[in-house]
């Protein structure tokens, strides 16, 4: 009896490994797939080298936002400010009414390939209507 257990135990877990394969190729597909770049007209950046650019989820309402600037005249302030008009400009082109932050801000600094140091300031932002 303790035999037949053991073996049906053990064809249980090894057909959930099979079936536990089969899904995550499934989970594995692109989830993003509705999700746009949105590079704003008017940039409300006051340093030349600086550039503002918004990743739009419709499906949630959430927008990535990326301020990238040369690290060297990276201001934590004028990054925040500058993210903050641009969030405001989509939020009456698209409708909305207000946002919540969803994640502390975060910044990553990097080279490029010719060897300049940039630094970028990302905002997430879950929007309501």
């Amino acid at each position: 009896m303790k035999r037949f257990l053991a073996a049906a135990v053990a064809l249980f877990c090894f057909a959930g490994i099979a079936v536990a394969e089969d899904a995550s190729d499934l989970l594995s597909a692109p989830q993003d797939s509705l999700t746009r770049t949105i590079v704003p007209e008017d940039q409300h950046v006051t340093n030349k080298t600086a550039s503002i650019k918004m990743e739009y989820t419709p499906l949630t309402d959430e927008v990535i936002a990326y301020y990238t600037v040369l690290a060297v005249s990276y201001d934590s302030g004028e990054a925040m400010n500058s993210i903050l008009e641009c969030l405001n400009d989509f939020k009456t082109q698209y409708g909305y009414y207000n946002y919540k932050y969803l994640r502390k801000d975060s910044v990553k600094y990097y080279k490029d390939d010719k060897g300049m140091k940039w630094a970028t300031h990302r905002q997430w932002v879950k929007f309501s209507k």
